[in-house]
């Protein structure tokens, strides 16, 4: 068993078609199948079904697939130590990033990151909290910044800087006008939620439960993917919705959105930098950590947000 046949095992599950994992590689199609076809046989174990409507994993090849991107991840972490000998000259680092920290911190980083570190290439994998929290694990990314906690051992979270969810409605709405309104008005009206795996849901689930209330009671019209979808579809008046502060001050100073406050109810949430507990670090990883950990910077990003 070679990395490379991993390499190509990963292809072939990611793109479920040898043709099209044999693209990615660069190889021969009938290249590919053999290479799989040795795996099989070197792990006594059936890792893909070839169907007519496409190539999917077995339950060992999903077991394997996890640990071939996990053994392919610290090879890269080898690759990044050894370049930590020179001086970090070149070095890639892939950071998983939930929706907030993906939209409004990490891109406020960069100019820091450039300055400081010009030898490390950032590569960014967005997805909620729980996706990110999931390829951490599966050995995607090195490092996660997450809105969301899981009290799992696997996990090493450091906190990052506190964000809080208010609530929004369009400038039409007819609360728009009203600086407060209680709980009790609050559960009359229809709400715009992201969906289920993000750190803005869990933390508003949490908030909810804490004060007695029933999450499943509200009226939720829709569920969307992301905060940028949850703003425009309130911005065109449809309905309320709780959101991260961070990422609507340009919509609050334009006018686009307006934030009703809900008396009572203060919904503060940590965001996180969380890596493996049992993995080493690669320099790259600890220079990024060490800069996003700093003070200054993270006031920096703070600053950045409300630009």
């Amino acid at each position: 068993m070679t990395l490379r046949q991993l390499e190509l095992f990963i292809a072939v599950a990611e793109t479920k078609s040898f043709s099209r994992g044999a693209e990615v590689i660069s190889l021969t199609q009938s290249t590919v199948s053999q290479h799989i076809a040795a795996l099989e046989r070197e792990t006594n174990t059936q890792l893909l079904d070839r169907t007519s409507k496409g190539i999917f994993l077995t339950t060992g090849g999903k077991l394997f697939l996890q640990h071939a991107r996990r053994i392919l991840s610290e090879r890269d972490t080898l690759n990044q130590a050894m370049a930590g000998l020179h001086g970090l000259e070149k070095a890639t680092l892939t950071v998983g990033a939930s929706n907030i920290p993906a939209n409004y911190l990490i891109p406020c980083l960069l100019p820091a990151l450039q300055e400081k570190h010009p030898g490390i290439t950032l590569s960014m994998r967005p997805g909620d909290s729980t996706e990110i929290l999931d390829e951490l694990k599966s050995g995607q990314v090195e490092l996660g910044i997450v809105g969301g906690y899981v009290d799992d051992e696997t996990y090493r979270y450091e906190p990052l800087i506190k964000d809080q969810l208010v609530m929004i409605v369009g400038p039409d709405h007819h609360l728009s006008t009203r600086r407060s309104i209680s709980f009790e008005e609050m559960i009359k009206e229809k709400f715009i939620a992201r969906e289920d795996g993000s750190g803005t849901n869990q933390a508003l689930q949490k908030a909810f439960l804490s004060k007695g209330i029933d999450p499943d009671s509200f009226n939720v019209l829709a569920r969307l993917g992301s905060n940028e979808a949850v703003r425009r579809a309130i911005a065109a008046g449809l309905g309320c919705a709780f959101v991260s502060d961070l990422s609507i001050q340009n919509n609050l100073r334009h006018g686009e959105l307006v934030k009703v406050d809900v008396e009572g109810l203060t919904i503060d949430r940590q965001l996180w930098l969380v890596s493996l507990s049992e993995r080493s670090a690669s320099p790259a990883a600890i220079a990024f950590s060490e800069l996003l950990l700093q003070g200054a910077v993270l006031n920096n990003l703070g600053q950045c947000c409300h630009v």
